[in-house]
Parts: structure tokens; sequence; C-alpha cells
């Protein structure tokens, strides 16, 4: 047991570490049973939401055992609500701001175990975590982003403009001199291109980045002739309804390009590349499927070195329909089906922020109107002396 006072590290506990009644209830709550039995309430839930909210309780057992003072026995011997009580929630929740945790991340955390314990007690009575609940909805009201992102957000033509901007230098840039250090080699070239097709194509097609990643050439990245198609199945999307949709079609010369060329270069250029067959649309510099991290920060790298500011592939969703409400405000009806969404709640969220940046740069530009204004009424000298200052 950590002393009251001490700092709580979080480190999430691995299943096969829980207390044995917690793991047993845990396999259970997953257990689809027999055709003619009740399902269990998490059977039906996506890979996804429960690797999150497996490692979500893991981080609150961690903190149990080191801020409750039970030994390894009790511990043990616990049931999982045993350990989730009010005061217990609160210095969780205290424990998680003295470390800095932003307001989101304390909200996902409550959420995390809410949702965790519910499928853990089935026993119990559907409202015996209502309060836990409501802690987690407050929390939520009551949380904002850490980062600015409405003055980062950039117009989705300015980002499709950085992807032809990529994939234009890399067919321009001269070849790789070494003596004198300039130019590009031939993977660089490839992996410059390969970058601006993603950028390109986020700002066309803002699936979410999973999605992305995992585009397979013949599974749900469908070549027929010049007919070139998404097909994502109802398990791959998190609304669980398929979706098919067009590539677009001012870019299906790079795509050609990239196919044809690049694509080629990457898989076979690396001394580290394997050499293996694979059908994954994206490939990494070193011969492999192009997984969610290392896209993740060819894109962060890509956006700030074009715009100062690292704008992460997720938020190209958010740009593209800000842009796209902007625009076009009757196109907020469509949102959801862009997205992915199945609420109307996203679509309201992104309305209201392309509102925000709208007002934001309107007013911006009547100050810069009155400040012109009061530069022409001033004297000569005056004038001068003031547009020092600004």
């Amino acid at each position: 047991m950590l002393p009251s006072d001490a700092i709580f590290v979080p480190k999430c506990i691995p299943i096969p570490a829980w207390p044995e009644r917690h793991q047993v209830a845990w396999q259970a709550a997953f257990n689809p049973g027999g055709l003619f039995s009740t399902p269990s309430k998490a059977s039906g839930w996506r890979p996804a939401s429960v690797n999150k909210t497996q490692k979500g309780y893991g981080l609150w057992l961690s903190h149990r055992k080191a801020k409750a003072g039970l030994s390894d026995k009790a511990l043990g011997s616990s049931a999982p609500e045993d350990l989730v009580t009010k005061d217990a929630v609160l210095a969780y929740i205290e424990d998680m701001r003295a470390i800095g945790s932003s307001s989101m991340t304390v909200c996902n955390h409550i959420q995390e175990l809410y949702d965790a314990i519910r499928i853990l007690t089935p026993h119990l009575p559907n409202d015996h975590w209502d309060w836990l609940g409501n802690a987690y909805k407050n929390l939520r009201s009551d949380s904002h982003p850490s980062r600015n992102k409405i003055a980062r957000l950039k117009h989705a033509d300015q980002l499709e403009g950085l992807g032809l901007e990529l994939m234009a230098k890399a067919e321009a840039a001269p070849n790789r001199d070494y003596r004198a250090k300039v130019g590009v080699t031939e993977l660089q070239r490839a992996q410059m291109h390969r970058d601006g097709l993603i950028c390109a194509l986020l700002a066309r097609r803002p699936f979410r980045l999973k999605n992305f990643y995992s585009l397979t050439i013949g599974t749900n990245f469908l070549i027929e002739g010049d007919r070139v198609n998404f097909a994502f199945s109802a398990s791959e999307m998190k609304g669980k309804r398929t979706m098919e949709v067009p590539f677009p079609k001012n870019l299906l010369p790079h795509l050609t390009r990239y196919i044809e060329h690049y694509r080629p270069i990457l898989l076979t250029t690396s001394g580290k590349a394997p050499n293996l067959p694979t059908q994954a649309l994206w490939i990494s510099r070193d011969g492999t499927d192009l997984t969610q991290g290392p896209l993740h920060v060819a894109v962060r790298k890509r956006t700030k070195a074009a715009f100062g500011k690292p704008i992460p592939p997720h938020w190209f969703r958010d740009s593209v329909t800000t842009s796209l409400i902007r625009d076009e405000p009757a196109s907020a009806r469509i949102i959801g089906t862009i997205l992915g969404h199945t609420t109307p709640d996203i679509a309201n969220k992104h309305y209201n922020q392309s509102l925000m940046v709208v007002t934001g740069r309107r007013n911006a530009a009547l100050l810069e109107g009155l400040i012109d204004l009061a530069l022409t009424e001033l004297t000569p000298a005056s004038s001068s002396a003031l547009e020092g200052t600004l």
C-alpha cells in the first residue's frame, strides 16, 4: 500500500494478474451462450471496445491495489463490486487530477470503469451503478480538450492541397546526390508520394483511422478496371452498418501511380523488407503493412512541416465536416453518413464548431479593418509609431 499522500503512478494490470473472481466475471461477460440462452451484456461488443474497457479496468485495479491498503489475499478474494465505492471513485479521480491528467482523460477512465463494472456484475439490479453513470456524465459535461483544436484546424482544401503538393514534389525532386547531400532517394520519394496520397485521400474520405490504415486490396478496397470503391462490412464499422463509397475521381491518377510504381518500391527497397506478399494498400518504408502508429506519425510530420503545428489524422474528420458545413450548411444532414455516425450528436458538434471557426475569422477580419481605419485617421508620424507597435 502507498502512503495516502503518495503520488499514484498509473499502470494497467493485465487480465492474468486480476483477482480470480474478476477474471471469471470478465470471461463470462463475453460468453455468447447457447442458442436458447440470454446473450451476455457484452457479447456483441467490438474488439476495440473490449480492449479499451479492459485497459481501463486494469488501471482501476492498479489504483485499488496501490491505495486501498488491502492485503494480497483480501484483494485476491474480492468481488468486483467490493472495490467500487463512491469514496474509492472520488479518490481515483483526485489522484488522476493530481498527476496532471486532463479532464477528458479522467472522464474516459471513469466511463471505462462504469462500462466494466456493469458487465462484471450482471447479478446486481440494472440501476445499481446509476450513481457511477451519473459521475461519468457529469465529468463529460465539464470536460474539454487540452489542446486548442479550433485554432489549428485547416480547411479541407488546404489538407488536400498539401497532399497534392507532396505527390508533385515526389515526382519532381532530384535524385539523391550523396556527395553534395542533396536530393532524395527512391525510398524517400516513395514515402513522400504515399504520405501525400494519404493526406489528400483523408481530406476527401475522412474514414476512422482504423478503417483507413487497414484498407486491403480485394477485400475492402476494390479495384475493378476504372472503378475503385471502398467497401466496408458491418463488422468493420463502428455503427455496425455496411458502407460502400467510390474513390475520389481526381485522385485516381495518383492512386494508379502509387500502386504501379511507388508501392513496389516500398515493398522491396529497404534492407529490412521481408519481401513477403501483402494486399495491404499502405506499405511502410520497411516493406510491411503500415500500421496505425507509423501512419499517425507520418501525417503529423507532414502537416507540421506545412502548417507549423502537427495535425493528427483523426482531426481530418473535423476539418472535412466543419469545412463542408461552413461552405454548405444544408450538408449537416449528411455528415452522419460521411463519418459513419448513428446519431446526430456529432453532426451538431461539427455544426457548432464551424460557427466558431467562422465567427473567429470574422472577428479577426473586423479587428484588422478597425486597425486600418484608425491608421488612416492618424498623422503620418503617429501612424508610423503605431504601426511599430502592432
